[in-house]
């Protein structure tokens, strides 16, 4: 796959008409937005079920704890914002609001990640995973492409449960097959290989679909499903492997490299492992977010040197 031929689609768009679409079939779709209607392309959700669209304004604590409510008189309701104001801003109403009374609402971050280049630190949320993978009875989803999330959002609204989906700002490559579905609970096999286990989530992981990494056998795993984590696909992988490489777009605290860690110790597998995130450290404002890759050592060449050493370790 030659990432240069392949068009860049919108996970924002395409979460958008889906919910529409969602929402056309089952009247107890609700929206609460905090002012970022466009931002989450709403408007024609917003124009079509105008009794279904609460707008909060800057109010991100608030939004929530009118998320719950709505929630509690039966409606699936999909909170809407970046992720640097929802779930950073009102943590604690999705805490005592939202899972301790177990209510359905999913909680959308964009605009989450470097991927929000020019935007600048305060904006580009770092933190969103490990914040709501804490979370008790909270699910943690991130598709890693606009199919992804046409798939994946009919199944979380589906789910009774509260959830995060996380989305990036920019259009990004399509790499999920059309063929494969979306599964709460389970993992994406993208790329069979013997010599790596790469595992991530979200837009970050496209980058290994370029002519670069055409030379390495990988076994490319994409974690959509953060929690609950198939444990099963990637344990067979990495004892395949022997070999495991985490790559995400986030604090290396808290987020996925932390998880596969954890379960690596637990299983007591012999594996050689690398985590490639941002490392204790705020992002800063660049041009773009291939700047900002560079910068925290995620970019393609940061990618290749850690499968190097990898490959050097016997």
């Amino acid at each position: 796959m030659n990432s240069k031929n392949i068009e860049n689609k919108s996970i924002r768009q395409a979460f958008a008409n889906t919910l529409f679409d969602l929402a056309v079939k089952n009247p107890n779709i609700y929206v609460v937005d905090v002012g970022l209607r466009p931002s989450l392309y709403l408007d024609k959700f917003a124009a079509r079920f105008k009794s279904r669209f609460i707008e909060c304004g800057i109010a991100e604590s608030n939004a929530a704890a009118v998320a719950a409510g709505l929630s509690a008189s039966g409606k699936t309701v999909f909170l809407t914002s970046f992720a640097c104001f929802s779930p950073a801003l009102n943590w604690a109403v999705i805490k005592q609001s939202i899972c301790y009374n177990r209510q359905n609402v999913k909680i959308v971050g964009s605009h989450a990640g470097l991927m929000s280049g020019d935007l600048g630190a305060t904006h580009q949320m770092l933190e969103d995973v490990a914040l709501m993978r804490t979370m008790p009875g909270m699910e943690v989803f991130v598709p890693i492409d606009e199919a992804e999330m046409v798939k994946m959002l009919p199944v979380v609204a589906h789910s009774p449960f509260p959830a995060y989906i996380r989305l990036p700002r920019i259009s990004t490559p399509k790499v999920f097959p059309s063929k494969y579905p979306f599964t709460i609970g389970k993992s994406q096999l993208l790329s069979v290989g013997r010599d790596i286990t790469v595992l991530g989530y979200g837009p970050i992981l496209t980058q290994l679909f370029s002519d670069d990494f055409k030379k390495y056998s990988l076994d490319i795993i994409n974690c959509s499903s953060i929690k609950p984590l198939d444990f099963e696909t990637i344990l067979k992988s990495i004892k395949k492997t022997g070999r495991c490489l985490v790559i995400e777009d986030h604090q290396k605290n808290g987020g996925l490299g932390d998880a596969i860690a954890s379960l690596i110790l637990s299983s007591r597998i012999k594996c050689k492992y690398i985590h490639l995130a941002v490392d204790d450290s705020f992002g800063q404002s660049a041009k773009n977010y291939f700047d900002l890759y560079h910068h925290f050592g995620l970019s393609p060449l940061a990618i290749i040197q850690s499968i190097k050493s990898l490959l050097s370790k016997s």
